[in-house]
């Protein structure tokens, strides 16, 4: 694979030599000089022979160029006359959506479940290059994702992973935050949540058997349930498990008709980025955005109501408006004490 944009760069040019249609065959002393002419780039014979060899050869580029030698006429050219390495059936648009794909897929490449993928990926970062060979290698530099600075847990993707995909039952040594040692559990996985940043294995629990969440920044140590057989839950649904919550707390699974009253000024980012799937707009004027959600009363719920401050108003239900009241009257004590 080259190792630099520089050979991108006089590969584009020996594949505009070998399409042309006014002279067929090139030599290596044209080749060399039509890429110093060009781009202005000094290249010696040996650097030419690679770029051949990796226009034909190299897996990771896939240009596999059909260039061929003529003694007779003391150069290469192309078998077919129309291929070109610029033969790529996407516009420019779409190049610029697939790199930040990549980009974003690249932010897991530690965890081992990827790796089968990475040739893959290769060849699509490489064939983004080829068309766009000024930008860098290494990506979308005027993106910046949002990562965590640090987050426990990440270690035991992995294994969970394969756990869940090949349905193994396993072993924990859990931690809650609130106890001082930690207790072995026997689950079967069923699902891997993500959720700012932090990863969350939801699973059946052997010993009590229902469904538990557990965190995998409180797990110390996990291995394979050796004699346990996997759990089915038939009526385990990965898409909908969640569908009525923010965030992972489900408490008693009851759906409860939410509504807000936020300021016109805050309204707009609610509008913008809703809170929940289910949100739907029942006023929007000059005074006030009142929406409704459907969801789960939990502790994600009410953390996002408060991080709104002094600009959102719970206006039902009576049971949520009394409890946020609560709240406040905690904090006020907080800041009178």
């Amino acid at each position: 694979m080259p190792q630099n944009k520089h050979a991108l760069v006089r590969m584009r040019v020996i594949d505009e030599c070998l399409r042309s249609k006014t002279k067929k065959y090139w030599s290596k002393a044209e080749l060399i000089q039509r890429i110093s002419e060009t781009k202005d780039i000094d290249i010696s014979e040996r650097s030419l022979d690679y770029d051949l060899y990796q226009m034909r050869h190299c897996s990771q580029l896939n240009y596999n160029a059909p260039i061929a030698y003529s003694k007779k006429e003391n150069g290469y050219y192309y078998t077919d006359p129309n291929y070109s390495i610029g033969n790529f059936p996407l516009n420019e648009v779409e190049l610029q959506a697939l790199a930040a794909a990549v980009d974003t897929l690249s932010q897991y490449k530690h965890i081992a479940v990827f790796n089968e993928f990475a040739a893959t990926v290769d060849k699509v970062i490489n064939l983004v290059q080829q068309i766009s060979f000024e930008r860098p290698a290494k990506g979308l530099k005027f993106i910046d994702f949002e990562r965590a600075p640090y987050a426990k847990g990440k270690e035991f993707l992995d294994p969970l992973i394969a756990a869940t995909r090949n349905k193994s039952p396993i072993l924990l040594s859990y931690l809650k935050f609130d106890d001082t040692l930690p207790k072995e559990r026997t689950v079967s996985p069923y699902l891997l949540k993500e959720y700012r940043n932090r990863w969350y294995l939801v699973g059946l629990q052997h010993e009590t058997n229902n469904l538990r969440k557990f965190a995998l920044d409180r797990i110390h140590s996990l291995r394979p349930a050796e004699g346990e057989v996997y759990i089915h839950s038939e009526g385990f649904e990965p898409e909908l498990y969640f569908k009525n919550t923010i965030g992972i707390s489900l408490e008693d699974g009851k759906v409860e008709q939410i509504v807000l009253s936020f300021t016109p000024h805050d309204g707009h980012y609610v509008k913008t980025q809703h809170l929940h799937q289910s949100q739907e707009t029942l006023i929007d004027d000059d005074h006030e955005l009142r929406i409704k959600l459907r969801v789960v009363i939990n502790y994600e719920l009410i953390a996002t109501i408060l991080s709104f401050g002094k600009n959102v108003k719970v206006l039902a239900p009576e049971a949520l408006r009394q409890e946020m009241l609560n709240i406040f009257e905690e904090c006020r004590g907080m800041y009178q004490s």
